[in-house]
């Protein structure tokens, strides 16, 4: 309960208010600043990300101004050289942040009402850590660090892969692109933390969940009905903790029929299924990269293992 209420009072609130007195452009930058100010502060250290605020709001801003056009391409892939090249240092994990917000900023119809958004998501990524810290984040989490050589390699594949997942949706002229690199930033993620299988239950619970929606589509049941169907998908997603293609089979279904217009059930989840497969497809490739240099750079460039430095705790 103290939990709920926390979450009430300190997120659900701020973001109510500022939808009643911005706009949802203004509250979607405070969901999304407190969301990766959050995480990453639980990933990678709520000092490393305090470090971070200032450019997450920049990327934000250049994000809500640049999207979803060739420029917002270049964006994307310029933030995932810099999200790639942190694992040199342990800090890829927070890097991330960057151009997770570049991906998903809100279209700002102008210049000005672009500086607003990034202001807001800077801000808003402070309070995430800030929240964090209350809860018992640490102040630096080091991540996986590799030599210099392999850590350029990851910069190039990363930046090159999320450019190009970006391109696609771009050039394809879909009106929401930035389902392609969804799936390459948080797959990153887990493959960072030693999860690599969860690529494969993404990639089953993507094609499940589009196809579950189909029968959906063919029998056409009232908005109402659709919203029931997809609440209850939510909600069972969220209870197979274990199961996680399953749980990201059932989120896909419930995304489809909220996303779908009237009618375009079928439309909807055969767009949104190649989407996040075609993300899901270059990350993997990406990988092979990865891992192919990482075994002929050790081959040819042996070197001492380069060990963790000791994690520090919260002051």
């Amino acid at each position: 309960m103290q939990i709920v209420l926390a979450v009430l009072v300190a997120f659900v609130a701020p973001v109510v208010l500022l939808y009643a007195l911005v706009g949802p452009s203004a509250a979607n930058a405070m969901v999304l600043g407190v969301l990766v100010g959050a995480l990453g502060s639980k990933i990678g250290g709520t000092r490393r990300m305090l470090y971070l605020a200032p450019v997450i709001g920049l990327a934000a801003g250049l994000g809500a101004v640049t999207a979803y056009g060739w420029w917002w391409v270049g964006l994307l892939a310029a933030t995932g050289v810099v999200a790639g090249a942190g694992i040199g240092f342990g800090s890829m994990l927070p890097l991330l942040m960057i151009p997770w917000v570049a991906t998903f900023a809100s279209p700002a119809p102008s210049g000005q009402h672009a500086v607003v958004y990034g202001v807001i998501v800077g801000v808003a990524t402070g309070y995430g850590i800030a929240l964090a810290r209350r809860f018992g984040a640490a102040a630096v989490v080091e991540g996986k660090r590799v030599s210099v050589g392999l850590a350029a390699v990851s910069a190039l594949v990363f930046g090159v892969i999320v450019g190009a997942a970006a391109a696609i949706g771009v050039a394809l002229g879909w009106p929401q692109p930035f389902w392609v690199p969804e799936p390459i930033l948080l797959l990153a993620l887990y493959v960072l933390m030693g999860r690599r299988e969860k690529i494969t239950g993404k990639a089953i619970g993507t094609a499940v969940g589009a196809l579950a929606a189909i029968p959906i589509a063919l029998i056409a049941p009232p908005t109402w009905v659709l919203a029931l169907i997809a609440a209850a998908a939510f909600v069972l997603a969220f209870l197979q903790t274990k199961a996680y293609w399953l749980s990201y089979g059932l989120y896909t279904f419930g995304l489809v029929l909220v996303l779908a217009p009237p009618g375009e059930v079928a439309s909807e989840a055969e767009q949104r299924g190649v989407q996040i497969l075609a993300g899901i497809a270059l990350l993997v490739v990406g990988l092979v990269i990865f891992d192919a240099a990482s075994r002929w750079l050790a081959k040819h460039f042996p070197q001492p293992e380069l060990a963790p430095r000791p994690t520090e705790t919260s002051a």
